[in-house]
């Protein structure tokens, strides 16, 4: 039995082998999903327009140039339209180039500002934050189906475990050496073991249409080999909250978040503040009334000045308001943290029982292997009933799964904690 267990896992592994050639690693994959996310490229074009939008403001600096033209025309008086010079024309007309520059408006310019950039610094972190999980969840995909595919494996190699004891079976009942209740035992759970290969194989199934979907192609598209969910898990640096809090977008996030609330509230404030602009204009237009006098170019200077006196409150009301808005993103910072204190704690939690939860399914597989291969012989030497091969066979495939899932889990585990610490 032992040799042909170690022949199938051979078989196997020669397979393995001869698919090296479209081998698809774990980084190989992300930057698949990274290329073809949606999401992500919506993120993208939204720090895009983020960054437009804030060039847009700055513009807000810059002297403006405008054309005005103005023309109007009395209805009432429609045969006043020429006559001799002095006598009154029913219309009027004006056009000016303007330059306008505002030198001081309380604020509300920088303040303005300051906001499009800090959301177009939001914007960037979105990105950073879509990253993260897009990483996240390509790793999620990946493992469900190399553990997919050694549940299937798992499944092929148990069917075989049970037909070979089957066909030793079989032959001793033909020679009448044993009675019908064995025969029909094994055959039972040559059935059962039929019934969850064609489940293992669903499983498999379903997870590479997963994962082909993530990554933008059809979803029964043959895959590229994947790694072995057995293959030992990447090393990892554990850090302090302090530490996981630079690197995390949600946090820096927060901090972006207060900034900006504080520009909002210094631009609900500039309204309050006097406002000073100057312009220069020059143009052609005819006199009001239009006494039908020549048009000339008229240069003009200018400089408005506006000085709010007296709004009963307003100012303090509005400083008040945007405080308390400001008070909510701080709470909301705090909030984030506490969040991402307890998702770093269970991330190294769950890596340090994940990997013991490893060690003792490979034992266990160790000792469930030994037993069945030792109550095999026993029973095909007539020293063991049919009840303990079929216990040891339900025992070694019961290890074998625990042993896969506690694989996925280390991955999972691995995988979650650098979402964590957002690497």
């Amino acid at each position: 039995m032992k040799i042909k267990i170690l022949s199938f896992i051979l078989l196997g592994l020669s397979l393995n082998v001869g698919a090296q050639e479209g081998y698809m690693d774990l980084n190989t994959y992300r930057e698949r999903v990274e290329a073809y996310s949606q999401l992500l490229k919506q993120q993208k074009l939204q720090a895009v327009g983020s960054m437009e939008a804030r060039k847009a403001a700055h513009t807000g600096y810059l002297p403006q140039v405008d054309l005005v033209g103005d023309g109007t025309l009395n209805l009432r008086e429609l045969d006043a339209w020429n006559g001799p010079v002095g006598e009154y024309r029913n219309y009027t007309y004006k056009g000016q180039v303007v330059v306008s520059q505002p030198l001081y408006t309380g604020g509300a310019i920088n303040s303005k500002y300051k906001m499009a950039k800090y959301a177009e610094e939001l914007s960037q972190l979105s990105v950073e934050m879509t990253l993260d999980q897009i990483i996240y969840q390509s790793d999620s995909y990946y493992w469900s189906a190399s553990s997919a595919r050694a549940s299937l494996e798992s499944a092929l190699m148990y069917q075989s475990i049970v037909k070979s004891q089957y066909d030793i079976i079989n032959e001793r009942f033909t020679l009448g050496s044993i009675s019908r209740t064995d025969l029909l035992m094994i055959s039972t759970r040559l059935k059962e073991a039929e019934l969850q290969l064609i489940k293992a194989r669903q499983n498999y199934t379903l997870a590479l249409q997963k994962l082909n979907i993530l990554m933008g192609i059809a979803p029964n598209a043959p895959v590229d080999s994947l790694s072995s969910i057995n293959v030992p898990c990447e090393s990892v640096q554990i850090l302090n909250l302090g530490e996981v809090l630079e690197r995390r977008p949600e946090y820096a996030s927060t901090i972006v978040d207060i900034n900006r609330s504080e520009a909002q509230r210094k631009a609900a404030l500039s309204q309050y503040n006097p406002q000073i602009s100057m312009y220069v204009a020059g143009g052609w237009g005819t006199l009001t009334p239009n006494m039908g006098y020549d048009v000339k170019f008229t240069p003009v200077v200018g400089l408005n000045v506006s000085i709010p006196i007296f709004r009963w409150g307003a100012r303090f009301k509005t400083s008040r308001e945007q405080k308390a808005y400001i008070g909510i993103q701080k709470l909301q910072q705090s909030y984030v943290v506490d969040n991402i204190n307890e998702e770093l704690s269970a991330a190294i939690t769950n890596l340090s029982e994940t990997s013991k939860q490893v060690d003792a399914a490979k034992e266990t597989m160790i000792i469930a292997e030994e037993n069945l291969d030792l109550v095999t012989y026993s029973y095909n030497e007539g020293n063991a009933s049919m009840v303990d091969v079929l216990s040891a066979q339900l025992s070694w495939i019961q290890a074998q799964t625990s042993l896969i899932g506690a694989q996925l889990s280390e991955k999972m585990a691995v995988a979650a904690y650098k979402k964590a610490i957002s690497e």
